[in-house]
């Protein structure tokens, strides 16, 4: 996972956007406070919000699977 961060004052998010329909995981990825649209997500879709311990064990995974 290459870190977008430069600031350490700097507050991350990181999320999984997840189809609710299809119970299938659309998007990961993390970004500053300032920069994570809440708008973008369409009907049927939630975001989760995750610890950084927690997104960088599951990119691992999703990663893996590929």
């Amino acid at each position: 996972m290459a870190s977008k961060r430069k600031d350490p004052n700097t507050k991350f998010y990181y999320f999984i956007d997840i189809d609710l329909y299809s119970r299938q995981i659309m998007s990961w990825d993390s970004d500053t406070q300032n920069n994570v649209d809440f708008n973008e997500l369409t009907n049927g879709c939630y975001r989760v919000f995750l610890s950084k311990g927690q997104y960088s064990k599951l990119v691992k995974q999703l990663e893996a699977a590929r």
